[in-house]
């Protein structure tokens, strides 16, 4: 790749965002290398739960073992490539609907018809191709890259901080969610999530129903972990959409594609986003109770949330990824404050930063 190896706090180019060769060169040298978020744990309690999901162009599945451990596979039958299952289910055996060869749990070929006494046919050494899978907080992750390091050493230190904000993360269950594809890179839905020099513009609702918008910081996490650490102190005005007295908030985004989002009072929540091509993301935003009930205040808030913040980001990213396909786009200086706050994009320096390693690496 004949790119610069740093941006020097400058915007990057129209084409990172809109051109199909950079896009391919992403997913080979960052996106089939990270950690991506699957479920939670409590989506699969039992044994024979699974779950399905894709990874760009990659499916794969995480299924839960006799034993309770959790194995991960690529969605993918070893006689013709069928795909194996599809959604959220439970199964003693994952049988292919197309030609029904069988597989235990742990991905090994049980049963496949007609092929007693086949002379070339040995089953022993037929199974399902194993991916690399990770647990974050309750969160189950996947990587296509069997030589990642675990999450711990991808993100040193950034789970003690999480059960610090909210110490009873791992009690939390899903409670529900929602996607909805937006029409932009994957990298410019990530940038907007992780700077809030538009809030005070954009995000009025959140600004006073949520946080204190004088005390927004975002800053990493630490010189080893790739995370940006969201900070802010709760909103405590007559404006505040609950009470929101019990602690602040904070938001953990795991680079490149997940952000685990505590808001104040520890009200569990998640951004997820899976890039579909060059132009299209898909973003899952989940809701975690210590239930897995969603009660009226909750409710409110994902109300509100998914009124305001959401729907406003989604028509922000539309239009930025096509701006970034104009020929009249000449990339800018970010606006950096030393001192960081909400008026910085010192965040989006860092993300460009870690995106020239991946690709120049």
């Amino acid at each position: 790749m004949n790119e610069p190896a740093a941006t020097n706090g400058q915007a990057l180019p129209g084409r990172y965002y809109t051109d199909p060769t950079l896009f391919s060169a992403i997913k080979e040298g960052l996106l089939y290398k990270s950690w991506h978020f699957a479920c939670h744990e409590s989506q699969i309690p039992e044994t024979g739960d699974y779950f399905a999901f894709s990874i760009m162009d990659q499916d794969v599945f995480v299924v839960r073992q006799k034993d309770s451990s959790l194995r991960c596979f690529y969605n993918v039958c070893q006689h013709r490539g069928h795909t194996l299952v599809e959604g959220a289910g439970r199964a003693n055996l994952l049988v292919c609907p197309y030609h029904a060869w069988s597989y235990a749990l742990d991905g090994r070929l049980r049963g496949a018809q007609g092929t007693k006494g086949q002379a070339n046919f040995d089953r022993s050494r037929i199974c399902l191709t194993e991916v690399r899978l990770d647990r974050f907080c309750g969160f189950v992750f996947a990587n296509l890259d069997p030589e990642a390091e675990p999450m711990s050493e991808a993100f040193p230190g950034v789970e003690s901080a999480v059960r610090a904000l909210a110490p009873d993360i791992e009690e939390r269950v899903y409670a529900g969610g929602h996607e909805v594809a937006e029409s932009c890179n994957w990298l410019v839905a990530v940038e907007n999530y992780n700077e809030c020099y538009h809030c005070k513009m954009v995000h009025r609702t959140f600004s006073s129903g949520v946080i204190d918008p004088g005390s927004y910081d975002i800053q990493a996490f630490s010189e080893a972990a790739k995370c940006l650490h969201h900070t802010a102190k709760a909103q405590s005005g007559d404006t505040a959409w609950y009470d929101t007295s019990r602690s602040d908030y904070g938001s953990f985004f795991l680079w490149p594609l997940f952000s685990l989002q505590i808001y104040p009072s520890g009200l569990v929540n998640t951004y997820h986003w899976r890039p579909e091509g060059v132009g299209e993301t898909t973003i899952h935003r989940g809701w975690y109770s210590k239930d897995g009930v969603i009660d009226d205040a909750m409710q409110r808030v994902i109300d509100l949330d998914r009124q305001t913040t959401f729907e406003e980001d989604l028509e922000l990213v539309k239009r930025v990824q096509r701006g970034l396909a104009s020929r009249g786009y000449r990339p800018s200086p970010l606006v950096i404050n030393p001192e960081g706050g909400i008026d910085s994009e010192h965040s989006i320096d860092k993300l460009h930063e870690w995106l020239m390693e991946a690709i120049d690496g």
